[in-house]
């Protein structure tokens, strides 16, 4: 199985504008007043049994956060003994994901541990459930990726959508053992791509959603990026090995990391899929088992509603979603989407809230955000 977990929490989730903030991004975000889109991260990491640390790389603002929800969930699961697997470090400045993965290969591989760090990579702020079936994918991943595989996790597609990479699968990687599932090797990975594309890749019955979960040992990734993105690789050696930890609430915090300053100044901003993933000849996918969904926009996070809350006063309509500090009425709309918070209204017809990164953008330029 993986010897640890890295969760990526730098990200901003700025189509959840008006609830997703600066001051609060959508990883902190709760689902129907349950765990937190982090917590439920850490929930799954720690069910997986891992030998070393859950990781969770964020911003140096979002530290305190990322300390409550752990405290939080570690209280209400009754497992205490949580706190002690979590390290959170925080990057110098956003470089995207292929930069914060060196950076934590490089830490753990600086370690004085029996065996090469076997990685399992997720984001903060997926919904992926249930947990018996996502297990039963990461064995199978576990596997590959200490076979000295990169191994995806890829998402039967449901619509022909213009929002998710695409990954083509191929010829089996091997046969699946006891607790395993089926893998295959990935002929190409395909960007987001233009909605006569999606359908084309639909229909052709071989392609998949990039689910943006990775598996992989932390010395392989780091040779796929010495080769592939030299840039990257170079800008952090050297580094992971001279850190400062100090403990807040019995959480792990990362407060000194030398040389790394200097590496993220170095580095381009690069994704792991432009800079490892499109290009790894030894690149496998494990066929989720498990439901799965980014919860990108506010129609995604309306799907998981359970009705309008008791301040929403509907007349006349129907089909719509209100998340709202203040009472809100609806007159005579249906299929409409309200978001209220701290003095910002988000206004939608359902199936177009894709549109707030571009309206959020707009008031930025006003300085109006």
């Amino acid at each position: 199985m993986f010897t640890d977990v890295l969760i990526l929490a730098g990200g901003s989730g700025e189509r959840l504008w008006p609830v997703s903030s600066k001051a609060k991004p959508k990883q902190f975000m709760t689902l129907e007043g349950g765990d937190s889109f982090l917590q439920s991260a850490i929930r799954r990491a720690w069910g997986l049994g891992i030998s070393g640390s859950i990781i969770v790389a964020t911003r140096r603002d979002w530290t305190g956060l990322v300390v409550r929800d752990a405290v939080g969930l570690a209280g209400r699961m009754g497992e205490p003994a949580l706190l002690s697997k979590i390290l959170v470090t925080s990057e110098p400045e956003g470089r995207n994901t292929a930069p914060a993965i060196a950076w934590a290969c490089r830490y753990l591989l600086s370690l004085d541990r029996p065996a090469t760090p076997n990685v399992l990579l997720m984001a903060s702020d997926h919904v992926i459930k249930p947990f018996d079936s996502f297990l039963h994918d990461a064995r199978t991943a576990a596997r590959y990726a200490s076979e000295g595989n990169l191994v995806s996790f890829s998402i039967t597609p449901t619509f022909p959508s213009t929002g998710y990479g695409y990954i083509k699968a191929g010829k089996s990687a091997g046969v699946p053992r006891e607790d395993e599932g089926p893998a295959f090797r990935i002929e190409t990975f395909r960007e987001k791509p233009d909605t006569a594309s999606a359908r084309l890749y639909l229909e052709d019955g071989h392609y998949f959603w990039n689910s943006g979960l990775y598996a992989f040992r932390a010395d392989f990734y780091l040779s796929e990026l010495e080769k592939h993105a030299p840039e990257v690789f170079a800008a952090f050696e050297g580094t992971g090995g001279d850190v400062t930890i100090e403990t807040r609430d019995g959480v792990s915090i990362m407060t000194e990391y030398s040389g790394l300053a200097d590496a993220y100044a170095k580095t381009p901003s690069i994704s792991i899929d432009y800079a490892v993933s499109e290009k790894c000849d030894r690149a496998v996918t494990v066929k989720a088992s498990f439901l799965w969904d980014d919860v990108g926009t506010w129609d995604s996070l309306a799907k998981y509603s359970d009705g309008l809350p008791e301040n929403a006063f509907p007349v006349d309509s129907k089909n719509c979603y209100v998340n709202s500090e203040i009472p809100v009425a609806l007159c005579g709309v249906d299929d409409v989407i309200v978001v209220i918070r701290d003095g910002k209204a988000l206004v939608a017809r359902k199936g177009e809230t894709n549109l707030v990164k571009d309206a959020l953008g707009a008031m930025k330029r006003k300085g109006l955000e």
